[in-house]
């Protein structure tokens, strides 16, 4: 009973969060102060259900209000205390110690501030990372003359960006530059070239839009004449987008492939299991952000845990709803993750927020400020 996945439509929605944004403004004496959608930005990604798209606020303070920093079962204050009409509890999932970045974007967002509200955001990672099975593969290829036979290197996240550098630190390669002398780099984001960046790899391609859709449909042949060979030290559970789309591109004239493709599943990704004192956090959480579909998978994983619900079938934990995945709103960094999330059956989707454009670090957090939202205006009418 779920339709799928589709590119997202335009519907406008004239939901507003004005009458709560008033009341709160008077408490912060800014009683002009108001949030609304524009109907641009707002849309509707399926025939017949509705998933938030990201929207940004007008009239933005520039300064950002206090708020609260949970890690485990530790808090830390860092400004004035709040009460619960306006304090949101917001989880982030990526790997422990991945979660500084967005965490800090998160607090200062200037919306926050607009709208009176504090944050409690609480660490809960939901994914670790092991070595995948053909890592000693890609130590093989880079310590002998094969490097010297691909064009480019694919790497589609700085967890990926790390597996490479420790791959090429274990080869026989002296330094970082006489690899980047011997194949060029391609990174499917901003965040993925930093990372690399980081690491003393040199950047050459980076797609307009961070998704490996776009990757493969805007990554350049390096001769017409001859196919273009990529290698991609991949996660185990990466989907083929790339591959796939790179495949799909022939030449024009006689039909023949532009790219021939190696994929080594160098690391993977496993579930994280919640500790008791990360289990008895859930109940308090009001949005969950997910950076990727094997997070969306493991914070399910232990809510069947936590509501033991191990034993029950798939669609008897679709009919739970909310009850069924913690009760949270589900803010994702782009429209992979958004789409495990809603393919699950464990959401309504009008519970699911994500960037429609350009997915990365700035348009998630928008994303997470307009789930905060929404959850202060169902505070206020309830």
């Amino acid at each position: 009973g779920y339709p799928t996945f589709q590119t997202p439509t335009m519907k406008p929605r004239n939901c507003s969060l004005s009458t709560c944004i008033i009341i709160a403004s008077l408490c912060i004496s800014s009683a002009s102060a108001f949030v609304s959608r524009p109907s641009s930005t707002a849309g509707n990604p399926l025939p017949t259900q509705n998933v938030h798209q990201n929207v940004l606020c007008r009239r933005l303070s520039t300064s950002a209000e206090s708020s609260h920093a949970v890690t485990g079962d530790a808090t830390t204050a860092t400004g004035s205390s709040s009460d619960a009409a306006t304090t949101i509890t917001v989880a982030l999932t990526r790997e422990l110690g991945k979660n500084t970045k967005l965490e800090g974007a998160l607090t200062s967002h200037p919306g926050l501030r607009m709208m009176g509200l504090h944050l409690n955001v609480v660490e809960l990672p939901c994914i670790e990372h092991a070595e995948g099975d053909e890592l000693p593969k890609l130590v093989d290829i880079l310590s002998s003359d094969a490097i010297g036979t691909y064009h480019y290197v694919v790497i589609t996240s700085p967890e990926a960006a790390r597996v490479l550098a420790s791959a090429i630190d274990e080869s026989d390669i002296d330094d970082m530059q006489k690899f980047n002398d011997i194949i060029k780099v391609a990174a499917v984001g901003k965040a993925t070239g930093k990372a690399l960046e980081k690491l003393g790899l040199s950047v050459d391609f980076v797609p307009s839009q961070a998704t490996g859709e776009t990757l493969a449909t805007e990554l350049p042949t390096i001769d017409s004449t001859k196919c273009t060979k990529v290698l991609y030290p991949a996660s185990a559970k990466a989907r083929n987008d790339i591959q796939d789309g790179l495949e799909a591109r022939t030449n024009d004239a006689d039909d023949v492939a532009t790219f021939e493709f190696t994929r080594l599943n160098t690391y993977d990704t496993v579930p994280a299991t919640f500790t008791a004192s990360q289990m008895s956090l859930v109940d308090d959480i009001e949005i969950a952000c997910f950076g990727s579909p094997s997070a969306v998978s493991s914070w399910l994983q232990n809510m069947d845990v936590k509501y033991n619900l191990q034993d029950v079938d798939d669609e008897a934990k679709k009919k739970l709803g909310a009850e069924g995945n913690g009760n949270v709103l589900a803010a994702c960094i782009g429209t992979t993750s958004a789409r495990a999330v809603l393919e699950s059956g464990r959401w309504n989707a009008m519970d699911i927020y994500y960037p429609k454009e350009n997915p990365g670090l700035d348009s998630w957090v928008d994303s997470i400020v307009q789930a905060c939202g929404d959850v202060l205006e169902k505070k206020f009418w309830s």
